[in-house]
């Protein structure tokens, strides 16, 4: 926090002195992230994990997509971010529930804002594989990835994902309900560590699951098939991250008991 003179505006709030952490926020399972205070100042900083490309994060396509989204009211402001940290705003609000997944408003609302996630432009950036994000996270277990998932299913269901044709989109592609904060009338989307340009219907069905209505999807053509296809992607690339993740974990508190 030493680089805090550096740091923009928070709605209208600047940090004027050296900002004190005010608490954690959770246990990450990637990063630790601090809500930090200076008088009526209060900003988010995730500090990264020094295992983020082993888990499937490239800190520069990362960076590319927040700066094309920048200013957009469904991300918080970006603050200052480096190699090493992020500075965004502080978001108040309640994360997404279930009941409000049941409102048909509600759903109508999250669409649309998915919608514009979708149409925005990120430049220099190609379509993300879904079979190489498989062999990532599979090439960091020392075991046989059959005893985590149905291995060769996975890499077909991949494979024809990857190959078949589709204009490739902004996805965020974590959107569990830690990751969307409702405030008054609006949604916004934090984390987006894992986005990148991949398939229409990816954010929709991590939502909305095999009852994603087809109406919502800007991709006419996307047909149930496709969708239970990837919901069974998205179910099987959870379950080898955490594996992965795990693996790590235990090497990270191996090395902390050697030093």
């Amino acid at each position: 926090m030493l680089k805090w003179r550096r740091w923009k505006k928070a709605n209208d709030l600047t940090c004027n002195s050296l900002p004190m952490v005010e608490k954690e926020l959770g246990i990450g399972l990637v990063n630790r992230s601090f809500l930090v205070r200076s008088g009526k100042f209060r900003a988010v900083v995730r500090v990264n994990s020094i295992d983020s490309d082993k888990l499937g994060i490239d800190r520069l396509r990362e960076s590319q997509i927040l700066e094309a989204l920048e200013g957009k009211e469904f991300v918080p402001n970006i603050l200052y971010r480096d190699e090493d940290v992020l500075v965004t705003e502080y978001i108040s609000g309640v994360k997404l529930d279930n009941e409000s997944l049941k409102s048909s408003e509600f759903r109508s609302h999250l669409s649309s804002v998915l919608c514009r996630i979708q149409t925005t432009y990120v430049t220099d950036m190609n379509r993300f594989s879904y079979l190489e994000c498989c062999n990532s996270y599979a090439r960091n277990l020392p075991y046989n990835p059959s005893e985590v998932v149905d291995w060769q299913r996975l890499c077909l269901v991949a494979k024809e994902i990857d190959r078949s044709f589709w204009a490739p989109v902004l996805c965020h592609h974590d959107l569990i309900a830690d990751n969307i904060i409702i405030r008054q009338d609006s949604i916004v989307f934090i984390d987006w560590e894992f986005a990148a340009l991949g398939h229409p219907a990816f954010d929709y069905v991590k939502l909305f699951g095999e009852n994603t209505p087809r109406g919502m999807l800007s991709g006419s053509d996307i047909s149930p098939s496709v969708i239970k296809q990837i919901k069974f992607l998205q179910s099987a690339i959870d379950d080898l991250w955490f594996a992965a993740q795990n693996i790590l974990k235990g090497s990270s508190d191996e090395r902390g008991q050697n030093d």
